[in-house]
C-alpha cells in the first residue's frame, strides 16, 4: 500500500527502528553512493577527479591581482598593498576581500586610504600579471571580509564600457555542497613585484561558524596558502569558485601582514631600507564560502550600489571597561534563533558539532579577536582566522566546529582579543552517549505570543522545556535574570524520566521591557539556558514603512508613495520605531520581485524610540530596476514589519494568476535532521516518473520525473507541477542520512495547490 498525499503539512520520516511510517527498501543503501550517482545523472557527466588543462587555464584566466596604488612623482604608481581577486562576470565585477579592497570599511586608519585600484590579469602562467584597468568599489560587507569591485576606467583615466570588456570568468559554484574530504584548488598571486600565478591544492578538512552568520562561516582547508591569494580563487573539480581565501586583520598592517620592500616607493632608482615596505598576507588556512558573497555578487549584478549606513548614523559605542568575558559553556547545537539546544560538557565519539558560547563585555568593533583550537596540545589556529570583532560591546556570542566526526579527544578554546587571552574553556570528545540527566528546547510565550521576542508589561512569561533521565530524587533549580541582575529563582518539582516542564515568570505591575535570561541547574550543572527580549509598547517595534524618492535637509520624505516612475536612482525608506533597546540586533532585507538583492545586519543603536528613521537602496549606474521592491525589517532575528512599493508602476501591473486546480499541484517543504530539527543543505527530492519504483530505478535522468536541492535552510521546491489522480515514487537523502524511499504515493483529486510536504532524515549511525 501506498501513502496518499492529504490536507494540511504532510510529513514523511527516516528511523532507524520501527520504520512504521514509511516502507523502507534499500534501507542500507548508502547515501554517499545515492548522492554521487544522483549528481552524475543530473549534471549529466561524471566530475574529473582532478582539473584537467583546460577547466585549470580556465580558471586562471579569471583570477587578478588587485594592487591598492598611490600616485607618485610623475604619474607613478606606488603600490601600498595587494590581493587576489577573482572576475564573476564578463562586464568586469570582481569578487575579493573587503580588506584588499577597502579596507577602511573595517579599520579607521589613514594608512589604508588609497587613490587607485589596479586591476592586474592573468595572460600566461609564466608571466607576472598585466596591469590592464583600475577599479572601483560597488558592494562590500566589512563584518564578512567580502567585496565586489568592477572595471571602471584603463590606467589612462579613460572610462571603459563593460558591455566591450568580455572578460574571462570563473561561474560561482554551490559551497552548501562541500564535505569534508573534497578537493580544493586555489589560485592567486602570493605577492607583488614580478611573481607568477600560483596554484596550491587540498582538501576541506572542516567548517566552522558563528553568531551573525547564516550558515557556514568559513572552510577550513589543510591546504597553506600565501595570504596574497587572500581575495582569491578556490574551487571545485569542476572549476566552480566555492571559496574565497581570507586573510584576517587587526587594524594595523604591520599586524595584519607580512610587510616587504618590493617595489621603489621613493623614486631613487633603488629597491632598499629608504622605500616604504608593502603590506602582504600572512599564511591562510581557510576561506569565506562563496555562498556568503552571492548576495553582494547580485546586487552588483542589478546596477546596485553598497548600502549606506542607516540615518540617522548610529554613534559608535566605545567600551567603559575592561575587555573580558564569562559564563563559557558548550552545546551540541543551537535553534533558529540561535539559543544552545542544551548545556553539555562533553560529547560523545561519533558527534559532529561543538558550539562554544560566551557572554562578553568591554569589546569594541574592529578590534582583533580571535579564537585558538587546543586539540590534544597541538594548537590549530586556523579554524576560526583572526578577524574585527563586529558583536557591539557587549552581548553574548557563540562559535561553532564542524567535523564529520569530531575526532575524540581534549579540546581547549582560548579566546584572544587584541593579542591577549582573556578566557578559555574545555571539552572532551569520546566514549558512549551517557544517559545523565537533561533539559533542552527552552521556548518562552505570553502576550499571545511565542518566541525570543514578547511584548513588555504582560504580566506573565511561560518558559517550557523537555527533560529526559530525571528522577525524583534528582534535584534541580532555576534562575531568571533581567539585565544580568538575578530577578527569581527557585527550587523545581520533581520530574520523572522524560517528559515537558514549564516554570512562570510572573508580576503583577507587568514586567517591564529589557533583555530577560532563564538558567536552569541540574544538582550544580548549567543544563539549559536561554535568553528572550520584551519589548516596550507592545506593538511592533517599528511603525508602518513609507517609501520616498529622498530625504530633505529635516530629514522628512520627499515625494512618499507606493509606485513610482522608472528612472529613480534612489528609493528611500521611512519608520518610526518604539521599544527598542540599544544593542539589539535588527536587520533590513531588500527584495526585489521575490528575490533578495542586498542585505545588512548591525546593532541597534538608535535608543528606544524615535521619528523618521530612513533606509535606502540605489544604484550608482543608471536607474534602479523597475519592479516590486520589498523591504523587512528583523529585530533579533524575528520579522517585525514589511513594506513594498513599486518602481515603474504607471500602469498596475497584473497579479499572476494561480495555476487551475487541474494543473496539477506545486510540492515544496522543509527536510531537516530528526535529532536537530534544524534543516539539511543540498538535501535531494526526487520524484520517479509514474510507474517506475524505486527497487527499479536504473538512475538515468529519463526515470526522472522531477527532482529539487534544498537550500541552505532545508527548504525545497519541486519545479514541475504533481498529476492529480497520479501516483509516483519518491526518494529523499542527503550525505551522512538513512534515505527515505517510498513507492505508490497518491495526489489525491482535491489536494490544494501548492502542498506543503516536510521530511525528516536520521542520521546513519
Amino acid at each position: 500500500m501506498g501513502r496518499r498525499l492529504g490536507s494540511g503539512v504532510g510529513q514523511l520520516r527516516a528511523h532507524q527502528q520501527g520504520r512504521t511510517e514509511v516502507h523502507m527498501k534499500r534501507t542500507f543503501l548508502s547515501i554517499s553512493l545515492v548522492s554521487v550517482l544522483v549528481l552524475q545523472f543530473l549534471a549529466g557527466a561524471q566530475p574529473a577527479p582532478a582539473l584537467d588543462r583546460a577547466v585549470t587555464q580556465k580558471v586562471m584566466a579569471s583570477v587578478v591581482q588587485l594592487i591598492a596604488v598611490d600616485e607618485g612623482r610623475g604619474g607613478r604608481f606606488l603600490p601600498k598593498w595587494a590581493g587576489s581577486g577573482t572576475i564573476v562576470s564578463p562586464d568586469g565585477l570582481i569578487l575579493t576581500n573587503c580588506h584588499v579592497a577597502m579596507p577602511s570599511a573595517m579599520w579607521d586608519a589613514p594608512e589604508f586610504e588609497y587613490e587607485h585600484l589596479v586591476v592586474a590579469l592573468t595572460l600566461r602562467s609564466d608571466e607576472p600579471p598585466q596591469p590592464t584597468y583600475l577599479a572601483e568599489v560597488v558592494q562590500y560587507n566589512p563584518n564578512l571580509d567580502l567585496a565586489v569591485v568592477r572595471v571602471s576606467r584603463g590606467l589612462d583615466g579613460k572610462p571603459v564600457d563593460p558591455a566591450t570588456l568580455n572578460l574571462p570568468t570563473t561561474p560561482l559554484g554551490d559551497s552548501d555542497t562541500l564535505e569534508i574530504g573534497d578537493a580544493l584548488y586555489i589560485f592567486g598571486y602570493p605577492a607583488i613585484g614580478g611573481e607568477t600565478i600560483t596554484l596550491t591544492t587540498g582538501t576541506v578538512s572542516g567548517f566552522s561558524s558563528e553568531k551573525g552568520v547564516k550558515g557556514r562561516a568559513w572552510i577550513k582547508t589543510d591546504a597553506t596558502i600565501a595570504g596574497g591569494n587572500s581575495g582569491g580563487t578556490a574551487v571545485n573539480e569542476r572549476g566552480e569558485l566555492v571559496g574565497i581565501p581570507t586573510q584576517g586583520g587587526s587594524g594595523s598592517s604591520q599586524e595584519v601582514v607580512d610587510c616587504r620592500r618590493i617595489a621603489d616607493t621613493n623614486g631613487d632608482g633603488q629597491i632598499d631600507e629608504q622605500d616604504v615596505c608593502v603590506p602582504m598576507g600572512g599564511f591562510i588556512n581557510a576561506l569565506r564560502p562563496v555562498n556568503l558573497a552571492k548576495l553582494l555578487v547580485a546586487a552588483a549584478l542589478q546596477g546596485l550600489g553598497p548600502e549606506p549606513l542607516p540615518a540617522p548614523a548610529p554613534k559608535p559605542q566605545l567600551p567603559t571597561e575592561e575587555p573580558q568575558v564569562s559564563r563559557l559553556f558548550f552545546a551540541p547545537a543551537v535553534n533558529e534563533a540561535e539559543q544552545p539546544v542544551t548545556v553539555v560538557e562533553s560529547l560523545p565519539s561519533g558527534a559532529e558539532d561543538v558550539y562554544l558560547f560566551f557572554d562578553y563585555k568591554g569589546f569594541q568593533d574592529g578590534a582583533a579577536w580571535q579564537p585558538v583550537l587546543t586539540y590534544e596540545g597541538e594548537t590549530e589556529r586556523d579554524v576560526w582566522p583572526l578577524a574585527n570583532w563586529n558583536g557591539g560591546p557587549e552581548g553574548t556570542w557563540w562559535l561553532n566546529m564542524h567535523r564529520e566526526p569530531l575526532p575524540d579527544g581534549h579540546y581547549q578554546v582560548s579566546l584572544l582579543y587584541a593579542g591577549q587571552e582573556i578566557g578559555t574553556a574545555a571539552i572532551d570528545v569520546g566514549g558512549p552517549e551517557e544517559a545523565r540527566p537533561t533539559f533542552s528546547n527552552l521556548l518562552f510565550s505570553g502576550g499571545g505570543e511565542e518566541g525570543y521576542a514578547l511584548p513588555a508589561w504582560i504580566q506573565e512569561v511561560t518558559a517550557s522545556f523537555d527533560y529526559a533521565n530525571m528522577a525524583p530524587d534528582i534535584p534541580w533549580t532555576y534562575v531568571w535574570y533581567r539585565e544580568g541582575k538575578r530577578l527569581a529563582s527557585g527550587q523545581g518539582e520533581p520530574a520523572e524520566g522524560d517528559g515537558q516542564g514549564a516554570l512562570l515568570l510572573t508580576s503583577s505591575q507587568g514586567l517591564s521591557a529589557g533583555t530577560y535570561r532563564l538558567e536552569l541547574y541540574v544538582e550544580e550543572r548549567l543544563a539549559a539556558t536561554a535568553d528572550f527580549t520584551l519589548r516596550a509598547g507592545g506593538g511592533p517595534p517599528f511603525g508602518p514603512i513609507t517609501f520616498a524618492e529622498g530625504v530633505d535637509r529635516q530629514g522628512n520624505p520627499v515625494n512618499p508613495g507606493t509606485t513610482f516612475e522608472r528612472g529613480l536612482s534612489e528609493l528611500y525608506a521611512f519608520f518610526d520605531w518604539q521599544g527598542m533597546q540599544d544593542g539589539w540586533t535588527w536587520t533590513r532585507r531588500w527584495s526585489l520581485d521575490g528575490e533578495v538583492v542586498a542585505e545588512g545586519e548591525d546593532a541597534w543603536e538608535g535608543g528606544e524610540s524615535g521619528e523618521d528613521f530612513w533606509v535606502k537602496i540605489y544604484t550608482r549606474r543608471g536607474s534602479l530596476p523597475e519592479g516590486e521592491y520589498q523591504l523587512d525589517l528583523l529585530v533579533e532575528g524575528e520579522l517585525v514589519r514589511s513594506g513594498t512599493c513599486e518602481i515603474g508602476g504607471e500602469a498596475p501591473r497584473p497579479t499572476p494568476t494561480p495555476a487551475p486546480p487541474e494543473k496539477g499541484v506545486e510540492l515544496y517543504g522543509r527536510i531537516t535532521d530528526a535529532d536537530t530539527g534544524q534543516g539539511i543543505p543540498g538535501a535531494l527530492f526526487i520524484v520517479l516518473q509514474p510507474g517506475i519504483k524505486v527497487s527499479d530505478f536504473q538512475w538515468t535522468q529519463d526515470e526522472v520525473y522531477s527532482w529539487a536541492e534544498a537550500d541552505r535552510d532545508g527548504e525545497y521546491r519541486l519545479s514541475a507541477l504533481l498529476v492529480r489522480g497520479e501516483s509516483y515514487s519518491l526518494i529523499v537523502g542527503a550525505r551522512g542520512y538513512i534515505p527515505l524511499t517510498e513507492d505508490g504515493v497518491e495526489v489525491p483529486e482535491g489536494l490544494e495547490s501548492p502542498y506543503k510536504l516536510d521530511v525528516v532524515l536520521q542520521k546513519a549511525r
